[in-house]
């Protein structure tokens, strides 16, 4: 869509060790270069997601840019119920666990890994295994992740 010139990237950084006060610096640089005319903010966790959140708030528009983070972090959960955050990725714990427990008797084992496909991340083609993520809204929180045991519905106010 970017190629295609119906996406325009305003702005793009990497927020240095995911930290949430990084995510908050980059944003407020957005902000200062492209105002508070933006639509969406891709963040690469929950974590940095509330901090660009923050820089919203700060702005007067938090709740009027879609934003995305993953992970399904409580507070990220709880930003979906107040409306200051759009979605969340999230990957179901237990699928994640069963398939690094079986990964690890495999290599304990000495055979190697099933992957499910090879990824080419720039220098080589890596071995990867994809799982299944559910995008999480406010629609489908309660169905997805408290449905899961992730989060307890009384701590998601």
């Amino acid at each position: 869509l970017i190629k295609e010139g119906k996406i325009e990237v305003l702005h793009e950084d990497w927020a240095l060790d995911w930290k949430p006060e990084n995510a908050k610096k980059i944003m407020n640089a957005a902000i200062t270069k492209a105002g508070t005319n933006i639509d969406a903010v891709i963040a690469g966790n929950d974590g940095t997601a509330g901090g660009a959140i923050q820089a919203l708030i700060e702005e007067g528009v938090a709740g009027k840019v879609m934003v995305i983070g993953q992970d399904a972090e409580l507070t990220a959960c709880q930003r979906i119920v107040r409306g200051t955050q759009s979605m969340t990725i999230y990957k179901p714990i237990k699928d994640l666990a069963k398939r690094a427990a079986q990964i690890a008797v495999d290599i304990a084992k000495k055979n190697p890994p099933t992957v499910t496909e090879h990824l080419n991340n720039g220098f080589k083609k890596v071995p990867t295994i994809l799982e299944k993520v559910i995008a999480v809204d406010k629609d489908n929180l309660t169905q997805t992740v408290v449905a899961d045991g992730f989060h307890k519905a009384e701590d998601l106010k």
